[in-house]
């Protein structure tokens, strides 16, 4: 699954949430009701719930953050050793003519 399908998917699920919460709000100003609810069980406990998996959503974004972070200084490593030994980057010319491709040299690179 790509990075920007995650993102839109997420981008809409948000917006979502933010609809529900905002139906939540007023249902709670209507009954005059304030969260974490502690005069009524069932709510306080869906409350409760609901906060839990948001502190668990963070925990996991921002390890997602760190991880992303490591993918992307890994990859500007590697742009960055690539144009030191002066890599190809491309097999064939502007004119549409093959390139000789560097020879005799052996990169071991882990990703």
């Amino acid at each position: 699954m790509s990075l920007q399908i995650i993102s839109d998917t997420k981008s809409r699920l948000l917006s979502t949430l933010g609809y529900y919460d905002e139906i939540r709000t007023k249902e709670e100003r209507r009954l005059g009701l304030v969260a974490p609810y502690e005069g009524h069980a069932a709510f306080s406990r869906t409350w409760k719930s609901i906060i839990e998996r948001v502190a668990s959503s963070n925990a996991l974004n921002e390890h997602i953050a760190t991880l992303l972070n490591m993918h992307l200084k890994k990859n500007n490593d590697l742009k960055k050793m690539m144009n030191q030994v002066g890599g190809i980057s491309a097999t064939y010319g502007q004119d549409g003519t093959s390139r000789d491709a560097a020879s005799g040299k052996i990169y071991n690179i882990s990703i």
